[in-house]
């Protein structure tokens, strides 16, 4: 059986990742043709993440004779060197490309089984040096890659260099082993780009790129799927269908994906008719000892994730015949009928089809596949559950103890061991058995902390954990509960946090600075340490004949881990000064330490939003007292209750904006269902920090109010015929309560810790977008790759017709005298523009007055946050998308985004996503993390358009810039916000309620 073997022996392993301090390399294994494989054991390229081509190439040969012939007939160039015979000595040969005259070093080095050969670009010797170390050694060498960086600005140039010098499965087991280790953007980075890859591949089994083209839309729209976005799931797997392959194999893994994306959205008779689809048949292939055959690189893409997520459980090819992967997928497809049948409550149908799926995963090799381990666990743990349902439950814990014990014998560290261990810890839950499990949960949550994970796709499994530790509705004081909920609520996160941190952690790897340099090499690590801990496990295992693995080898693996550990380690405590890596990066913060970093007067409240329950956190620093609750209002009722409100402060229909009577009554439902148990805390605070989730990233707090008082005035004066949009008198939580908001705890607390901007000059404003003119009733635009994905998400022509008046900025600046202050308006403030300014960080304030286009065009169309600008000349598609934003180059104390607006164009259901949040909150999470990673240390941005009318705007800055320096950015704002409260005019919160500031609202306003 072909096996694939940790990094410790590279000489027979697919790749392998080198180098240290420098941009991430790794040497990739080349498939050859039976021709070149009777000269070569191995060829491998050598790949480095800043490059789209291969920098050196490496082979092993059979023998020392004629190496230098056979070597010549593989490489792209004839190379010319001075003397070839040094390339035996330690500083190897120096030659000449002969088409390109470049500089090359050629290595040899003989080996027991041959001839070593690694040869390269000069320029990247420290990783040709490394290559050749490695397969020597046959060990992954340690070192650094310290070389002068090409400062390419490609984000996917990694990618496109696997794609262009391996096979399209190459590219497509990417993806697959990302997703099955729970590295979500890594494998969205390959199953996103896998399409466009395909096409720009040259060569190869071109018969074979359809089918590798719908391979990859179909895993994107399951990943889609997966997150929660379904709508476009729809769009890709319809992409799909219309490529009408009969490939007995993609017909079965569409029809398995389609199933598993109709249980992620809960439609189980839709699951099943999928999986009743008729796909062609296949007769198995059976191995001399009768066993259908698999190799681990395919098993390795069995799922790693939870029953409700489902993915990527039979999809990499590798060198598996098509016949037996087809009979691979079909028994993932038994066992999506059980776990379907087992949700519509037929414990017997889908115990029938359960153990029918077990069995045909053991004919795999009589079972002995160590990569099946985690298929065969999540079927017993769906057994489990049906076993459970039949209340059979002793036979249930043992059903999960074995499918426990496989993973962790198998996958040490893995998100299997923690699906299946908080699968188990739900089930003791129920039962009564209320320690055991919290010790489990608690093993979870350790595990995902130190791996620097996020707890995706395991939100119903982790409900029970939530809901023991909270208390319910009647809260708990109890402080080692509330310190376990709030570790374990920073861990998740919401399927538009997911998206953008994809997006923005692919654009951080193909960087070209130094944080880039680190990140790649901590994501190295992280891999090679999987690796090396299921390598440990695997041979810490007993063979068939009884025997164990030497002690030798295991203690050497060990050792090897030991070293990745600390190596990650270190890399993570240098990541930390980045605020490009802070932006992308899953950290938690003990909640004592939190607590410790408040200021008397201070609060903090976090909500977490868990499988449609919603939870809350809260402390200050005027008692030790901490508490958790279950709110009164599920997440759905939540959300109904805040789209209500925002259709009542600013709704567009058919490109009209109107505001209505604020629904001042669910404002009051709302803070008491929220609040309750904190209220009187809250009241007594002067600056709250508050950390939203759900629908909650999409409305300001400050707007709610329990001043029944205040309201029962306003009704009578309405019903004395008085303007119902007259809102003076109300106690509004925001009236005399600074708040901050905050992404995170931990992005809190760097926003707290940061140093002030070193930048000498005070402020740069830009906006007032040069409009396009009269344009034909249905034109569109074609924008940039981050914007618009394809043609039926283009803009609206119409959408750069309403820039906004530049008066705002101009009243700014004047505020900050003429000294100092910029501004990049009208036909300068184009994208191309900002992005080539290199003075962005002399500025203490960067002030945007232009609409940021926070939702999709159209419904179906992916959100892609971005600012909207002139157009400039060649590259300019007049949008500053959050992509470029988070490139940019700040030193700023403060910036301010004062005109959030959706435009023209969108949808009622698309404007309804506005402002700091679209679908699972990606402006919030795109534009504000994107300004923040530029080196921002507050963001001040609105939830919905920038009321025009009564200068309001204009009035609510004004009165926050001219406080005085020794103010706190809060208190400034709430001052100013106040003003507006107390005019009849602009009482409604439509005009003081907008803006949210993101970051510490305890930091001074930066001075004029």
């Amino acid at each position: 059986m072909p096996s694939r073997s940790s990094p410790a022996r590279p000489s027979s392993a697919e790749s392998f990742s080198i180098g240290g301090a420098g941009p991430a390399c790794e040497v990739q294994g080349v498939e050859m043709g039976a021709a070149r494989a009777s000269v070569f054991d191995r060829k491998w390229a050598i790949l480095c993440a800043d490059v789209t081509r291969p920098v050196g190439s490496a082979w092993q040969l059979r023998g020392e004779t004629d190496a230098a012939a056979r070597l010549e007939g593989t490489r792209d160039e004839a190379l010319a060197c001075l003397d070839p015979a040094a390339a035996f000595s330690a500083d190897g040969a120096t030659c000449t490309g002969s088409r390109t005259g470049l500089s090359w070093r050629v290595y040899r080095r003989r080996t027991a089984d041959g001839i070593v050969a690694v040869e390269g670009l000069a320029a990247y010797d420290p990783a040709l040096r490394l290559a050749l170390a490695s397969l020597v050694e046959d060990r992954v060498a340690s070192g650094s890659v310290a070389i002068a960086n090409l400062g390419g600005a490609d984000a996917l140039s990694l990618a496109k260099a696997r794609a262009a010098n391996g096979d399209a499965a190459q590219l497509l087991g990417q993806g697959y082993r990302g997703n099955s280790a729970g590295s979500y953007a890594e494998a969205a980075e390959f199953f996103a780009a896998a399409p466009a890859l395909l096409a720009q591949m040259q060569g190869g089994d071109s018969a074979q790129q359809p089918a590798r083209r719908h391979e990859a839309l179909i895993n994107y729209a399951l990943q889609l799927s997966n997150l929660g976005d379904f709508t476009q799931a729809r769009i890709r797997f319809a992409e799909a269908e219309a490529m009408k392959l009969a490939d007995p194999v993609q017909a079965r893994l569409a029809r398995n994906y389609s199933a598993i994306d109709a249980i992620n959205r809960g439609a189980l008779d839709e699951a099943l008719a999928a999986l009743d689809r008729p796909v062609p048949q296949f007769v198995p292939a059976v191995s001399a000892e009768g066993a259908l055959t698999i190799d681990r690189r395919t098993a390795d893409g069995l799922n790693a994730g939870s029953a409700a997520q489902l993915t990527g459980l039979l999809g990499q090819p590798g060198t598996l015949s098509p016949q037996d992967r087809a009979a691979l997928i079909d028994a993932q497809a038994l066992q999506l009928r059980g776990t379907v049948l087992r949700l519509q409550g037929r414990p017997d149908d889908a115990r029938t089809a359960l153990e029918a799926a077990q069995r045909q995963t053991l004919q795999v090799q009589d079972g002995r596949i160590v990569s099946a381990t985690r298929m065969r666990a999540q079927i017993l743990s769906e057994i489990a559950l049906v076993d459970e349902a039949q209340g059979r439950f002793g036979a249930a814990e043992s059903s999960l103890r074995a499918a426990l014990d496989l993973v962790d014998s198998r996958y040490p560290d893995s998100a299997s061991v923690n699906v299946v261990r908080a699968r188990l810890a739900g089930f003791l839950a129920r039962r009564g058995e209320r320690e055991p499990a919290l010790a489990l949960y608690r093993a979870v949550v350790a595990d995902t902390v130190a791996s620097h994970g996020a707890l995706v796709g395991m939100e119903n499994l982790m409900r029970p954990y939530f809901d023991l530790l909270s208390g319910g509705e009647a809260g708990t004081h109890d402080r080692d509960a509330v310190a376990a909920l709030f570790e374990a609520a920073q861990l998740l996160e919401s399927s538009g946090a997911a998206d953008t941190l994809s997006q923005l952690s692919r654009q951080l790897a193909g960087g070209s600075d130094d944080a880039a340099t680190l990140y790649r090499r901590s994501l190295g690590l992280s891999r090679e340490l999987e690796r090396t801990r299921i390598e440990i496990a695997r041979l810490g295992q007993p063979d068939p004949s009884g025997q164990q693995t030497a002690t030798a080898a295991l203690d050497a693996l060990r050792t090897r881990q030991a070293q990745l550990e600390q190596a990650q380690l270190e890399a993570m405590q240098a990541l930390a000064a980045y605020p490009r890596y802070r932006a992308v990066a899953q950290r938690t913060v003990p909640l004592a330490e939190m607590r410790g970093g408040l200021e008397p007067g201070e609060g903090y409240l976090k909500l977490a939003q868990l499988a449609g329950g919603i939870y809350a956190i809260y402390f200050d620093a005027g008692t030790d007292q901490v508490l958790a609750w279950k709110t009164a209002m599920d997440a759905a009722q939540t959300e109904q209750a805040v789209n209500t409100l925002r259709d009542s402060i600013s709704l567009t229909i058919n490109g009209v904006q109107s505001t209505y009577p604020f629904d001042v009554d669910t404002a009051v439902t709302l803070d008491k269902a929220l609040l309750s148990p904190a209220r009187e805390r809250i009241a007594g605070l002067s600056h709250l920090i508050f950390e939203p989730d759900g629908a909650l990233k999409r409305l300001p707090i400050n707007l709610l109010t329990d001043d029944g008082k205040g309201v029962a005035a306003y009704h009578a004066r309405v019903k004395a015929g008085g303007d119902e949009y007259d809102f003076t008198g109300i106690g509004w939580l925001g009236r005399n309560l600074a708040v901050s908001t905050a992404l995170s705890a931990a992005s809190f607390r760097d926003a707290r810790a940061a140093p002030a901007s070193k930048a000498q000059r005070a402020y740069l404003g830009l906006g007032n977008n040069v409009p396009l003119g009269p344009v034909a009733e249905h034109a569109m635009l074609r924008s940039g790759g981050e914007t618009a994905i394809d043609s039926d998400c283009s803009w609206p022509v119409s959408t750069w017709n309403q820039p906004i008046s530049p008066l705002e900025l101009q009243q700014a600046a004047g505020l900050f005298g003429n000294r100092g202050t910029a501004l990049m308006t009208g036909a300068a403030f184009t994208d191309t523009a900002i992005e080539a300014r290199g003075d962005l960080a002399t500025f203490r304030v960067v002030h945007f007055a232009t609409h940021g286009l926070v939702t999709a065009p159209h419904t179906g169309c992916p959100v892609r946050p971005a600012l909207l600008t002139s157009f400039g000349g060649a590259g300019s598609d007049g949008l500053l998308s959050f992509g470029e934003i988070f490139d940019l180059h700040l030193d700023a104390d403060l910036v301010v985004l004062s005109a959030c607006d959706t435009a023209s164009g969108a949808s009622l259901d698309a404007t309804r996503e506005a402002g700091l949040s679209s679908g699972g909150g990606q402006a919030l999470d795109g534009l504000v993390r994107a300004f923040i990673a530029a080196g921002g240390r507050q963001v001040i941005a609105s939830h919905w358009p920038a009321p025009d009318d009564y200068n309001a705007t204009e009035r609510l800055f004004n009165g926050f810039y001219q406080s005085g320096q020794a103010t706190s950015i809060g208190a400034a704002f709430t001052a100013s916000q106040r003003r507006l409260m107390d005019d009849p005019a602009t009482s409604h919160p439509y005009y003081w309620a907008g803006f949210a500031i993101i970051g510490d609202a305890a930091r001074p306003v930066p001075g004029r």
